[in-house]
């Protein structure tokens, strides 16, 4: 079972960081115990009343209970190569007092890209806001300060390092910590000199903590204290105060009997992207296997047994630099570092995004397992191609491989022989230094007379092939390519294998269904290829523009390919030159390529910018372009023959 192509339009996403956290809301009143019992008293309390769906730790305000975005699932994601991932999470989330649900660890969303929804029947969303609010949260103490707050009302014995140097000494003695002295937010919030929301503002702890001892109550520096023994076993666990965003979603209900909703929302960010590579099987008579795989790379959160689609195409995401403001997120985040038909993204957003989204199936009757499973069709919609893999789980910071489509298509050797542009004689005999120092790939090719194996591989499939790495092998059962002769000659492999030897890797450019895409395997080194290049003639003052006389120089080429090859080769000639193309030989295709288009494209060779070209030379003249396609028989030869011109001032 393969992934399935689907060809869909989507918007842009960008990047999600998620982090969890076992908190609670915390009301602007609320006070910590001072006795150690009394804690642990309250936590029993605490953890008989918590719901059991509800992994979280803490003091619960009167009103509202926070859950970690993380403890809404994704359900689904979908995946761009250039790293953007649209996530939709849905989940049936604890409801406040008032009917709301509360969440922390707001997403950092594209701007307008963002869509919250309720699930739920009888009640719509009303209104998303996000704020800051005051929560506290259970953790480990790890330090004495911490260990000495979370244990108010101790028994303890202390040592205690009183004076400094020589003359410091170590005192000990029995105690008990009554805590440790703090500001209130309100008595803070008073003291400013603006207008502050306590419920907004931290208490301010003292360095010191406050004792009962024999001699009465003692206040001490802690960074005094060496050592502390509990009489008793301490409470390890200390509840502290923190300033977090949170996302409340007021729903209005028509009738409520739920403690729970269920809700969800849809956001596009950055942190997840896929990276495709080709295997591509050859068994040298024309059949081609091709396997796509995909490296998933997750650096945004948790994903657990959820829908994927992996999207083939470029996207168009107007804002992807900025956030939107629902994330109160100050900069960018910045993250290391592409549906099937029953998919959520076709199905809760037809008035949101996606004019697409239709249809809605449970996932219930399929069996669920731990890696991805890609499931046999292929859809399109638009511009964009779709690969869905099933039951997918990856945890951030992870990567997977996981195959995604294979198919058989047909294929042809093909052998090219590309020359490229070189500067008229007068150019090169003023800047001779610059142009050999500043030869192209393309030109030392053209020099060293070397024909490149290609294999033409014809997409007979639904989907498009994609750029990506691409590595190339030939089955055991082929030793043409090997140079081996065959063992069976003419017969098709029965077994395509992983035996077999691997002959280049490649880059699969982007192939349309109906298309064809090159892979280059080699230099063709029993192919050689002889360019003689010759002036013909030159006349003065040919023609005359703008009270300017110009001279036309006309030259002819001939290109000779020899087949030492045991078997018939096809080549590809292109050859470029600056100037108009007058002839070429019998089979030949002539073109004059659109000038500023090839000024502005990546193909010219380098030493085209260092020659400051004057005004005249793109109108007298421009660049031509011929191509010749011929199969050689073993041990023959063929000749091209060329003519051009142009005009030098």
């Amino acid at each position: 079972m393969h992934a399935p192509a689907r060809k869909l339009s989507l918007p842009r996403l960008l990047t999600l960081y998620l982090t969890t956290m076992t908190a609670t809301l915390t009301s602007p009143g609320l006070t910590q115990t001072a006795q150690a019992s009394d804690t642990k008293t309250a936590k029993i309390e605490q953890n008989q009343s918590q719901n059991q769906s509800s992994s979280h730790t803490g003091a619960l305000s009167s009103d509202t209970t926070v859950h970690s975005l993380a403890h809404m699932p994704v359900q689904e994601v979908t995946v761009f190569k250039d790293g953007h991932a649209l996530l939709i999470h849905e989940g049936l989330m604890p409801l406040t007092a008032s009917g709301d649900v509360v969440l922390e660890d707001l997403p950092k969303p594209v701007l307008g890209t963002f869509f919250p929804y309720s699930m739920e029947p009888q009640a719509k969303l009303g209104s998303v806001t996000s704020g800051r609010r005051k929560i506290t949260n259970s953790q480990t103490a790890l330090t004495l300060p911490e260990l000495i707050a979370a244990n108010a009302g101790a028994m303890v014995r202390i040592d205690e390092l009183i004076g400094v140097g020589e003359k410091a000494k170590l005192v000990s003695y029995d105690a008990k910590i009554i805590g440790i002295p703090t500001r209130s937010a309100e008595e803070l919030a008073r003291a400013g000199q603006e207008r502050l929301d306590p419920t907004l503002i931290l208490p301010q702890k003292s360095s010191l903590v406050k004792l009962k001892t024999d001699t009465g109550t003692t206040y001490i520096p802690i960074d005094r204290i060496q050592t502390l023994s509990f009489k008793s076993e301490p409470d390890a666990q200390l509840k502290d105060e923190y300033i977090r965003n949170t996302l409340t979603m007021a729903l209005d209900w028509q009738k409520r009997g739920n403690t729970k909703a269920r809700v969800g929302m849809m956001y596009l960010e950055k942190g997840i992207r896929w990276i495709p590579n080709y295997k591509v099987t050859i068994d040298g008579q024309g059949h081609a296997k091709v396997k796509l795989q995909a490296t998933i790379v997750n650096d945004l959160t948790d994903l657990k047994d959820v829908n994927c689609n992996l999207v083939v195409g470029v996207p168009s995401f107007a804002f992807k630099g900025d956030i939107d403001p629902i994330s109160l997120s100050e900069t960018l985040a910045h993250v290391a570092s592409y549906a099937a038909q029953d998919s959520r993204l076709r199905n809760s957003f037809s008035n949101a995004i996606m004019s697409q989204s239709v249809g809605y199936a449970s996932d219930k009757d399929e069996e669920k397992t731990g890696a991805a499973q890609t499931s046999s069709e292929s859809s399109k919609n638009e511009d964009l191609f779709v690969f869905n893999l099933k039951h997918l789980t990856l945890k951030k910071g992870e990567r997977m491989v996981v195959p995604v489509q294979e198919y058989t298509v047909d294929y042809k050797d093909l052998y090219t022989f590309d020359l490229a542009i070189a500067p008229p004689p007068e150019v090169q005999s003023q800047n001779n230094h610059m142009v050999n120092s500043g030869k192209s790939d393309e030109q030392k090719l053209a020099d060293s007379n070397k024909i490149i194996h290609k294999i033409r591989l014809f997409n007979s499939s639904k989907q498009p092939f994609t750029t990506a790495p691409a590595l190339i092998v030939v089955t055991g059962t082929s030793r043409e390519l090997s140079r081996e002769p065959s063992r069976n000659p003419g017969s098709k492999p029965s077994n395509w294998g992983n035996d077999g030897e691997v002959l280049a890797q490649g880059m699969m450019t982007y192939a349309s269904p109906g298309s064809n895409a090159d892979l280059t395997l080699t230099n063709a080194v029993d192919i050689k290829a002889k360019k003689e290049e010759k002036e013909t003639s030159r006349t003065a003052d040919a023609v005359t523009w703008q009270d300017y006389k110009y001279a036309r120089v006309n030259l002819a080429g001939t290109i000779t390919l020899t087949n030492y090859m045991n078997k018939p080769v096809t080549v590809e000639i292109t050859r470029k030159v600056l100037g108009r193309l007058d002839s070429v030989s019998k089979g030949g295709i002539m073109t004059m390529t659109n000038t500023i288009d090839e000024i502005r494209g990546s193909d010219l060779p380098p030493w085209w910018g260092y020659f400051s070209w004057p005004g005249w030379w793109s109108y007298m003249n421009g660049i031509g372009k011929f191509t010749f396609t011929e199969t050689i028989q073993p041990g023959k030869s063929i000749n091209v023959d060329y003519g051009w011109h142009y005009f030098w001032r």
